[in-house]
């Protein structure tokens, strides 16, 4: 019976006629046909899960997994491998032999799938598809990583913090945040990280000559086509990722990420120390350097101290009075890039952050945090020597910096926490809470609509009476003049607006 319903020459031989000689295809139209074509793990390790089709698999992975022992050893040092291949790759650095070379660029490696992979940059081949969105990569462990997203399933756990991940990869490597271990070392300048890719990166970007990716709008070159993808829309002006709830829009995802956080509110990264919390693991990492870290940069004029150079030079200007970063626009100079980049921001019409009270608008959340606080009347930010008290932080520090220079300026800073404050007046509408009745009737009036302050001249109404007062001084006064050319303004920030470009004009 066996033989007749398997091997019975009425059926279409494997392979629909092809030759039967290869020892490779034999196997494969028995396994076929007695496995149904699913193939049987039939090979399987005694000390871990693993399990594997062919016996060569499973002794590799013994090899390599649980035993001490490598069955080819280098000649030159101590490295042993389990394979061939592998051997044959390490051996080519001693010898600096790259014999897979891309015709298109002259890039070299000493393996055929790196050499692979790497053409696939060129051609933009992505023969690996997510079958649930469409994402494509020339990888197939890349699409592995990718799948992860969808099913949800993150087996590997860190016992400290709880971190959760698709990949031990990604654990070990998050692990070496709580270590401080940096295993993988540049021969170079000594450059340490706890990820390879991070050194690979490192090494391309900062020792390689080679710099095959060139920009055909500026001659631009670089060594990465990430780098040069992000050049190229500088010129082009592609933002290919955007914001659902805003417009805004960014060459990187990562950017759009961060930018998120500002409308969800989120800050998932929390110091231990101390509570401060932030939307990014990065600025949280700088953050608790200010707890760890040896303060060894110290400034030679109040004494200011950190544990970075770059942070020393950005301080160092406040009293140097150097600003070499200009605004092409309207003359604006400042210390530090971060806050010319800021400024850009005033010369967009985009202005999507708006203020319930008075409908002011600006294009950063941050303005708009500011900008609130002129309804609420709060000052939760108080110099511990004078007394002084102000609703910025920022301001805070002006202060302390113009009014209290002597002594040591990083001990005067490093307290500049609001006061806590009991907010015992609450909204019954939608659980506001304020310190202040005040500002809990300035807030109910959003509720009723109610606007009892009203000018005669314009007809202009609000709900607040410091809305009011200042939206007088418009037909009343303008107290900010010009000395230059007469102008004259109602408020301090326009008049500064203006006079930046008398400034420039002078530049």
């Amino acid at each position: 019976m066996h033989i007749i319903a398997i091997h019975n020459d009425d059926r279409p031989a494997y392979g629909r006629g092809r030759s039967e000689r290869s020892t490779a295809c034999k196997r494969e139209r028995v396994r076929t046909e007695h496995t149904g074509g699913v193939r049987p793990h039939a090979h399987r390790c005694d000390l871990c899960n693993y399990s594997t089709t062919y016996r060569a698999h499973l002794k590799r992975h013994i090899a390599a997994k649980h035993s001490n022992y490598r069955l080819h050893k280098c000649p030159t040092c101590d490295f042993a491998a389990v394979d061939k291949p592998s051997l044959k790759s390490h051996v080519a650095k001693h010898t600096d032999e790259k014999p897979y070379k891309c015709d298109f660029c002259g890039y070299s490696t000493t393996l055929m799938p790196n050499l692979k992979h790497h053409m696939a940059k060129h051609t933009g081949e992505k023969p690996y598809k997510c079958d649930t969105c469409g994402y494509g990569t020339a990888l197939m462990s890349n699409l592995k990583r990718h799948m992860a997203k969808h099913t949800g399933k993150r087996p590997y756990n860190c016992d400290i913090c709880g971190y959760r991940t698709a990949q031990m990869s990604n654990l070990k490597r998050h692990m070496a945040k709580h270590t401080g271990e940096k295993p993988y070392k540049c021969d170079i300048c000594g450059y340490g990280t706890a990820d390879m890719s991070n050194l690979k990166r490192h090494v391309m970007g900062k020792h390689s000559d080679e710099k095959s990716y060139k920009c055909g709008f500026c001659g631009y070159v670089t060594s990465r086509l990430f780098d040069l993808k992000k050049h190229t829309a500088k010129h082009t002006g592609e933002k290919p990722y955007n914001c659902e709830l805003c417009g805004y829009g960014t060459v990187r995802m990562s950017y759009l990420k961060r930018h998120m956080a500002k409308h969800t509110g989120e800050k998932p990264y929390i110091c231990d120390t101390c509570g401060y919390a932030t939307s990014r693991m990065y600025t949280l990492k700088k953050h608790i350097a200010t707890h760890t870290r040896e303060k060894s940069y110290k400034c030679e004029i109040c004494g200011y101290a950190t544990s970075r150079m770059s942070d020393l030079k950005k301080h160092t200007a406040i009293h140097t009075d150097k600003k070499p970063y200009k605004c092409d626009i309207c003359g604006y100079s400042t210390a530090q890039m971060l806050h010319l980049k800021r400024h850009m921001e005033t010369h967009t019409d985009e202005k999507s952050y708006k203020c319930e009270v008075c409908g002011y608008a600006t294009s950063r959340i941050s303005d708009l945090k500011k900008h609130i606080v002129i309804h609420t009347d709060e000052k939760p930010y108080k110099c511990d020597i004078c007394g002084y008290n102000t609703a910025h932080v920022s301001s805070l520090k002006r202060h302390i910096m113009g009014q209290h220079p002597s002594g040591n300026c990083s001990a005067k800073m490093s307290n500049l926490k609001p006061q806590s404050c009991e907010k015992s007046y609450k909204c019954e509408d939608c659980g506001y809470a304020s310190s202040k009745m005040s500002d809990l009737k300035r807030h109910m009036a959003k509720h009723t609509g109610e606007q009892p302050y009203k000018c005669d001249i314009c007809g202009y109404c609000t709900a607040q009476v410091t809305n009011f007062k200042r939206h007088m001084v418009k037909h009343t006064e303008k107290p900010y003049k010009c000395d230059i050319c007469g102008f004259g303004a109602a408020q301090r920030t326009h008049f500064k607006r203006h006079m930046a470009k008398h400034n420039g004009e002078k530049r």
